[in-house]
């Protein structure tokens, strides 16, 4: 039954995407375009460009991918929560089995395979278009993976946000806005730097798609970060979801 329920999560991403198409197409190319046109406005700053900032296109090109990832990541549980309580079937969506925490994560798990899917097609066009090399290390998949999971560790407790208050674009609007200097700060990345939030998945992933070799203690604590964030987000889930049940709000938009 698990693998019906994750195969209709699959068919109803591929059924938006394909009559939706237009909107996917231009949703890329927004992402293409911004980071473009950051760069166009940094190398205009000085006359010297990036270098006189200390900046290099390549680690500012991978942080701009896991940004995109990680923000991805974090509205994909709380939209759809918003988007079923709009249509009024968020409740039909807690009757299916395993009830409504199994199919957001269900649901979570096919976005998130669409968000790096994504990232991949942001990324790669810019890579070419601005002359940045990669050289993916064999280890590159677990650096994606921990960085995805502490991302839907964090999505799960914007979701829970969402059950209760179900409307929540203003404030995913100041979190992306916040997010967009703190992760851009992590392309000067420095030891002290290590235990932030999402900090060690991004080095992580910068290292591994420039060929580079892992570091055990780096991949320690991305991987007890990961767990950390999944654990809080799934029980601040869960509590949020038997409080707004208890309370008669969960289907009331």
């Amino acid at each position: 039954m698990l693998c019906w329920q994750l195969w209709s999560e699959f068919l109803l991403e591929w059924n938006l995407t394909r009559r939706y198409w237009f909107d996917t197409l231009a949703g890329l190319l927004a992402s293409v375009l911004f980071f473009y046109s950051m760069v166009l406005g940094l190398e205009n700053l000085t006359p010297e460009g990036l270098a006189s900032l200390g900046l290099d296109l390549g680690p500012l090109l991978l942080v701009f991918a896991a940004f995109n990832l990680v923000v991805g990541t974090f509205q994909s549980i709380a939209y759809s929560v918003q988007s079923e309580a709009a249509l009024g079937t968020l409740e039909h969506l807690g009757l299916a089995r395993g009830g409504l925490l199994r199919q957001l994560l269900l649901r979570a798990l096919v976005r998130g395979l669409q968000g790096i899917t994504t990232s991949a097609l942001v990324l790669l066009p810019l890579a070419l278009l601005l002359g940045v090399r990669l050289a993916p290390a064999p280890w590159w998949p677990l650096s994606l993976l921990l960085l995805y999971l502490a991302a839907l560790g964090f999505a799960l407790g914007m979701g829970a946000l969402a059950l209760h208050f179900k409307r929540v674009e203003g404030f995913f609007t100041i979190v992306q806005f916040l997010f967009l200097p703190y992760f851009f700060s992590l392309v000067r990345f420095a030891p002290w730097m290590t235990p932030l939030p999402f900090a060690p998945g991004t080095q992580l992933l910068k290292l591994a798609l420039t060929g580079e070799g892992a570091f055990p203690g780096l991949l320690l604590l991305a991987f007890v970060q990961a767990l950390l964030f999944l654990g809080a987000g799934l029980f601040a889930m869960a509590w949020v979801y038997a409080a707004v049940r208890r309370r008669g709000l969960l289907g009331r938009y």
